[in-house]
């Protein structure tokens, strides 16, 4: 742990996963060593945390500095940057509570993309769900588009998998390890982005999925995009934490208009209301991105 982004690595590990943790650390000392020196009673009283949290913190710094976390995650052929890199992507530099480390396995190249979009969406779509993204989006293929997703069920996967189809860069943001594929029937797809595109965590790979990972996921979807366009959603759908995000990020969103009677378009007809823009062709997408 020679180096500023190595000990943001292992506190990456120690904290949990906790960026917010990690900035105030930072904040309190830039180079960040005393964390490492500090009794569970000093961690809590400085950074204002529990004690038992922060005596698990303090346990586990003294386990992983006994690792090379860096050289097992090469062995893996699992890349990783932190926020101090030159390669982390700048958008997310923007966002509250920036990732403080990155875990990669693709083309960490693509992150710099002019033309970033995200496409979200119900979990259970329509079966016109498929027809719209082939409308909306193939125009687009040819307009250095990046698209971005969380590799779930339903939209973000036909979003995927469009893109693979025709050769359009893609990411997926996971809200787990890359050991952890969520949902695993998912998994040979996760696969096939790996190929010549991109997954990107900030969970460590051996991570399992938890429920609250998938909001804390929806950040980075959000801050990764100059725009979010969702295809379908209820009005109580998890993509309307991402637009809640896309929202305080300032971000544009662009919403797909469909018929009242149908559960999977209240929810972008609620955002249209609101003042989302409404979507009925590439034109309207391209105009945002």
């Amino acid at each position: 742990m020679n180096t500023l982004r190595e000990r943001i690595l292992y506190l990456h590990y120690a904290v949990e996963v906790d960026a917010s943790l990690v900035g105030r650390m930072y904040t309190s000392d830039p180079t960040l060593k005393t964390p490492f020196s500090m009794t569970p009673q000093s961690l809590a009283s400085s950074f204002t945390i529990r004690y038992e949290r922060a005596k698990r913190i303090h346990d586990r710094l003294i386990k992983l500095r006994k690792l090379d976390i860096s050289t097992e995650l090469n062995r893996r052929g699992i890349g990783w940057m932190c926020r101090f890199d030159s390669n982390y992507p700048v958008r997310l530099t923007f966002i509250y509570d920036p990732p403080s480390v990155l875990f990669y396995q693709g083309d960490a190249d693509l992150l710099s993309q002019p033309s970033p979009l995200a496409v979200i969406g119900s979990r259970k779509p329509s079966i016109e769900a498929k027809h719209l993204i082939e409308h909306l989006l193939h125009p687009l293929h040819s307009n250095s588009t990046l698209v971005v997703s969380g590799l779930a069920e339903g939209i973000d996967a036909l979003a995927h998998k469009w893109a693979l189809r025709h050769h359009v860069p893609t990411v997926a943001v996971l809200g787990s390890g890359f050991n952890h594929v969520y949902p695993s029937s998912n998994t040979t797809l996760a696969k096939s982005i790996i190929q010549k595109n991109l997954l990107l965590s900030e969970y460590p790979p051996d991570c399992r999925p938890q429920k609250w990972h998938f909001p804390q996921r929806n950040r980075i979807i959000a801050g990764l995009s100059n725009a979010v366009l969702i295809v379908e959603a209820t009005e109580k759908s998890g993509s309307m934490i991402t637009v809640n995000f896309a929202l305080e990020q300032g971000k544009e969103v662009l919403a797909v208009p469909g018929s009242p009677l149908k559960m999977q378009a209240r929810g972008c007809l609620r955002l249209i209301q609101e003042g989302a823009k409404v979507v009925v062709s590439s034109i309207d997408i391209m105009e945002e991105i």
